[in-house]
């Protein structure tokens, strides 16, 4: 560039233009602006009347801000760049709720307690229960009828089949248990938690421990006697517990009856009542042979056929983890007292089937 293409042209005067400063940005405008704008441009090109134009904008405007409400709701636009919005997370993304805390040994015990008498408790048997417990049993499908409030100091017991003491009952309270309530079933918790779950003897404690006395030696004779029946084999555990009268009366007789029909192996027998004495009320059976399952089947119409008390609470066919197909029988808590006689006779006759 030289000097001389900087000289004036003669009749021309030089314009400078001024250099003006950056205006802001504007603020992008509204949704609301930007399509009022639009359709007023459109309809100025089609239409006459500026009043009828004018009420045909702000009538369109006004059901546009309507519809865009509803999608602004619904999530479909996104703010703009000079406003963010928080997003809402997605589900997965959303943070996980604080778990609820642990249970206190209390509403464990309390919880442990009423799973267990809604599965094992005869459907037959009033339950004298506390407010709490009565409350929960009943929200588990056990029946009102069924139910009874026990009063301060376990007043109410001698009208009741079964108790669930309360987890503080007092002095009292404890000393009318052990008088009408002797039979411990269940427990659960440990320490001013502890639930007992316990038969009522209206009789008195000193009656019930003579009855259980009777049963026991009865338990005792049957269950010798099954063991010397050949159309039953049992286990060596399962032999020991015949002979200590730990298997539940109804079972032992239900075992009789069926040997006069089928030869059966005793695979197990089952308790199922925490923290209470050790008592067998659940027998599982198997049956060898080509025809095996069908006489497991025939054992179980037999069984199901049967009246109250020997009817069981539970019978099913199950296949346990070997995968042979066996019968499972099992009785409801509490067991009686009293179902034998001292000497339990099977009548058996080896050569029938």
């Amino acid at each position: 560039m030289t000097t001389e293409n900087h000289r004036p042209v003669p009749g021309r005067v030089p314009v400078v233009r001024p250099v003006r400063p950056a205006r802001p940005a504007r603020p992008e405008p509204s949704w609301g602006r930007v399509l009022l704008t639009t359709v007023e441009l459109w309809a100025s090109r089609r239409l006459r009347h500026p009043a009828f134009l004018r009420r045909l904008v702000l009538a369109m405007v006004a059901v546009t801000v309507v519809a865009l409400a509803g999608l602004e709701l619904a999530g479909v636009f996104t703010a703009s760049a000079s406003a963010p919005r928080a997003v809402r997370p997605s589900v997965s993304e959303r943070a996980a709720p604080p778990h609820a805390a642990s249970p206190g040994p209390a509403a464990a015990a309390q919880s442990a307690a009423v799973a267990w008498i809604t599965s094992q408790v005869s459907g037959t048997a009033v339950i004298g229960c506390y407010p709490a417990m009565c409350a929960s049993l009943e929200a588990r499908g056990v029946s009102a009828g069924r139910l009874a409030v026990l009063g301060p100091g376990m007043t109410g017991v001698l009208k009741t089949d079964v108790i669930a003491t309360l987890p503080a009952a007092g002095e009292a309270g404890r000393t009318l248990a052990d008088q009408y309530a002797p039979a411990l079933i269940a427990s659960f918790g440990a320490g001013s938690s502890r639930i007992e779950v316990r038969a009522v003897a209206r009789t008195g404690a000193a009656a019930y421990q003579s009855a259980l006395r009777s049963d026991l030696a009865a338990r005792k004779s049957a269950g010798a006697q099954l063991l010397r029946n050949p159309r039953l084999r049992f286990t060596a555990a399962d032999a020991a517990q015949l002979r200590a009268g730990e298997v539940d009366s109804r079972l032992l007789a239900t075992l009789a009856a069926l040997s006069t029909q089928f030869t059966l192996r005793v695979t197990a027998f089952g308790d199922s009542a925490p923290g209470g004495p050790q008592f067998f009320r659940k027998v599982t059976v198997a049956s060898d042979g080509g025809s095996a399952a069908a006489r497991l089947a025939a054992a179980l119409a037999m069984v199901s056929e049967q009246e109250s008390p020997y009817l069981p609470a539970h019978s099913a066919i199950v296949r346990p983890g070997t995968g042979q197909a066996a019968l499972t029988i099992e009785f409801a808590s509490p067991s009686p007292l009293g179902l034998l006689s001292m000497v339990l006779t099977a009548d058996v006759h080896p050569d029938k089937r």
